[in-house]
């Protein structure tokens, strides 16, 4: 089933775990192990203090040396977990993805990862590539590819037989609670389906609505 939907470049997300004393001390320890065109910015963590309320708010920058833009990580502690919660250009408007990946795997080996092991914490990684099938149900799968193997590309969901697989991607996807969003929808009808932007598009609007509907009449029942 994975080979069948493909897999997608994503944002790699990084959690580090352990007990609260020591994710205390995450900060302190990450700066000890800094690469020296990386840098801490305790007052950019001061002035947001309030804005996190008991979660510590940890902000590190990089230079735009290596290879890398100058970038800004953010990080949240947030009890027995802190988390890498946003990556910002600081010269530029915006970060691909792989620039993202690339700032953030650069900081969790030199420093993040280091200073995890120092304080007996676990630091947690995701991949860079995530099969489509962590986003729908196998049923809902199915029904996604049989739709768009047999469906005319240029009318998207209108004929009548078209319509009706594609309400049986929709039912499947609510029924099995797929957590499948619009953007990652889009994504797969136009890489793997072959679908042109704005049919693509269509037919996200009309999931987006869809699965809108579903859930009304399914509280509403």
């Amino acid at each position: 089933m994975d080979n069948d939907l493909g897999s997608f470049l994503v944002f790699r997300e990084l959690t580090v775990r352990g007990l609260s004393p020591a994710l205390e001390r995450l900060g302190d320890v990450i700066q000890e192990h800094l690469p020296t065109h990386w840098l801490r910015d305790k007052a950019k963590e001061q002035e947001n203090t309030r804005m996190f309320g008991d979660r510590s708010l940890l902000v590190f920058e990089r230079d735009g040396s290596g290879g890398l833009p100058a970038s800004g990580v953010a990080m949240l502690t947030d009890g027995e977990k802190a988390e890498v919660v946003n990556i910002v250009p600081l010269e530029k408007s915006q970060l691909s993805v792989q620039e993202y990946n690339a700032v953030l795997v650069e900081l969790t080996t030199s420093a993040i990862q280091p200073a995890a092991v120092a304080l007996g914490l676990k630091c947690e990684l995701t991949d860079d590539l995530k099969p489509f099938t962590a986003w729908v149900s196998p049923a809902a799968g199915d029904a996604l590819r049989r739709f768009s193997i047999l469906a005319n590309h240029g009318t998207g969901s209108a004929h009548t037989l078209d319509r009706e697989r594609w309400f049986a991607f929709l039912l499947h996807c609510h029924q099995d609670r797929c957590e499948l969003d619009t953007d990652m929808l889009q994504r797969w009808l136009m890489e793997q389906g072959g679908w042109t932007f704005e049919r693509a598009s269509d037919l996200a609007i009309e999931y987006e609505f869809g699965r809108g509907l579903l859930k009304f009449a399914e509280q509403n029942a």
